[in-house]
């Protein structure tokens, strides 16, 4: 297994540590990589350039910091790029997933509003995956029911869509308890040249899981009883009333 997160912002967008200080704390946390996806419209070449240079610079044989970029798009959207190591301009959700799929990132919806189906129409046969687990907006203790929904119906249409969970780390403090992922990574990789490229086919392929508190989350996004349980005693229908 390889463990670790998606979704990190840094100083080069509105993090509020550097790639140093947060690769140190996941490394020293038990981390194998980071995937960072820092905002996309803070970019011009030169400041992509010396992004890529210091993802790999940081990068060991004992961790890997992956590089990405977050796109905002007209509709509200937020797409992650995974992968993604040079920039583009676009503000039209469908130019942006082709955009990552051209440059061979991989295209995630982030922290998805409710009822959003409709904002997705021209994408939703594109995307690899669906953040149904963002740790800045659902919580670390478990995901949301509307997530997995709206991942359910996307994957009636493509079934390649895979259940992804992030931090959205901004501040340090959220690296205390962080919503990872945990990768098949077996030997048939081991004579990759490129440990990145491992990780990216990885979670490509949907060779993972999405952990976080006492739930494991397949790719699939495949609950069983119990957490669909946990899951929907979270939502405020199911919360006592005050007073």
């Amino acid at each position: 297994m390889m463990n670790g997160v998606l979704h990190v912002h840094s100083v080069f967008s509105d993090g509020e540590e550097s790639l140093e200080r947060l690769a140190e704390i996941f490394r020293r946390s038990g981390m194998d990589f980071m995937a960072v996806s820092d905002h996309a419209e803070v970019f011009d070449d030169e400041r992509m350039d010396r992004y890529v240079q210091a993802c790999a610079a940081l990068s060991t044989k004992e961790f890997e910091v992956v590089p990405g970029l977050e796109f905002a798009s007209h509709a509200g959207l937020h797409i992650l790029g995974y992968g993604v190591t040079r920039r583009f301009r676009a503000k039209d959700p469908e130019a942006i997933v082709d955009g990552i799929h051209e440059a061979g990132g991989i295209a995630v919806l982030a922290h998805p509003p409710t009822g959003c189906i409709n904002l997705i129409t021209s994408i939703k046969h594109k995307l690899d995956g669906i953040e149904v687990w963002n740790g800045r907006y659902d919580g670390v203790f478990s995901p949301r029911a509307e997530s997995f929904q709206l991942l359910r119906r996307i994957r009636m249409l493509n079934a390649k869509t895979s259940a992804y969970g992030g931090i959205d780390l901004h501040k340090m403090e959220q690296a205390r308890k962080p919503i990872r992922v945990e990768l098949d990574l077996n030997r048939s990789r081991s004579d990759e040249t490129e440990k990145r490229q491992a990780i990216l086919n990885a979670l490509r392929s949907g060779e993972f899981r999405v952990r976080g508190g006492n739930f494991g989350i397949p790719a699939s996004g495949h609950l069983t009883f119990v957490q669909e349980l946990s899951i929907a005693v979270k939502q405020p229908l199911c919360r006592r009333r005050a007073g």
